[in-house]
């Protein structure tokens, strides 16, 4: 039912598109429209300031217990994790000089992990929060109330454990011959089971079926492709920011790497948004079939 008032929405929003006075070149076409709407629908979302917003919280909530769990705990799993994704090895940071003559004892260490482990919970739910307020923009729906709260964890949990599967999914490239392309593959896969179950999640499942589907299909090639830009980048990057600039260099780095991630992930939406109003086959084809609502027989008896 959600699905059929969303296509029936988004049928209706092309509708009034498609009657609107065609101004300037690039509206004169019905392609040209189409890319007209999606450097309008880019423009609409915001999308530095929504993507700035997702890579702050990502950065105050995944990443700090990250480091704290591989660092602490002593998980190298968590510390494989931090380095195959970002660039970064907890283990060349010096603590030492950074605290000083301060030690700690284990009671401290636990407690440490109990207030991380409540800051994953807190900000996780704030980054959850803020990306379903952008499917909420670009859809047009309304936010996910506080009564569906354990869909804010379920997305947290989700995109937590994205980042060990990614980096499990990087060892098939030791492979001879064919690891390189499994492994892009395997990615991919991996990002598009995500990006099909957060939206799914965050919009209370009023967005599925074949935008849904389109949504986290283009969003996991452009995950994966940045991917593979970074294996270029980061070491680089990070290397250059950390003998320049220290720790405060790595954080820049970082952070801005999560800006692009998150670009991609608003951007993607944005996009979908944009060609499932198009007046052609595509729009038709990611709207699906358009089911009115039955008449009323006692209304219709009345009049």
């Amino acid at each position: 039912m959600k699905q059929s008032k969303l296509s029936v929405a988004l049928a209706k929003e092309a509708l009034e598109v498609q009657k609107q006075t065609a101004r300037g070149w690039l509206k004169r076409t019905a392609p040209g429209r189409t890319v007209a709407r999606v450097i309008k629908s880019i423009i609409d979302i915001e999308l530095a300031d929504r993507s700035m917003t997702l890579a702050a919280q990502e950065f105050t909530s995944v990443l700090p217990v990250i480091i704290a769990v591989g660092t602490i705990g002593n998980v190298r799993p968590a510390t494989d994790t931090l380095v195959d994704q970002f660039g970064i090895d907890p283990a060349s940071f010096d603590l030492t000089a950074t605290l000083g003559s301060v030690q700690a004892d284990r009671p401290t260490f636990a407690t440490f992990g109990i207030i991380g482990l409540l800051m994953i919970i807190l900000s996780g739910t704030s980054f959850a929060r803020a990306l379903g307020r952008v499917y909420g923009k670009v859809w047009n729906i309304p936010t996910l109330s506080i009564r569906g709260g354990w869909r804010w964890i379920a997305v947290l949990v989700a995109v937590a454990s994205s980042f060990r599967l990614i980096e499990q999914a990087h060892k098939l490239t030791q492979m001879d011959w064919l690891g390189r392309p499994l492994a892009f593959g395997t990615e991919t896969a991996i990002w598009f089971g995500l990006w099909a179950l957060v939206p799914y999640l965050l919009t209370e499942g009023r967005l599925r079926g074949r935008v849904l589907w389109a949504t986290a299909g283009l969003t996991a090639i452009g995950l994966a492709l940045l991917r593979i830009a970074g294996q270029i980048y980061l070491p680089l990057a990070t290397a250059s920011a950390q003998q320049k600039f220290g720790a405060l260099g790595l954080v820049f780095t970082t952070i801005t790497w999560m800006f692009f991630m998150s670009g991609v992930v608003v951007g993607s939406a944005a996009i979908v948004k944009a060609l499932a109003l198009d007046e052609g086959v595509l729009g038709r084809l990611l709207r699906g079939p358009v089911i009115e609502p039955e008449p009323d027989p006692v209304r219709e008896s009345a009049t």
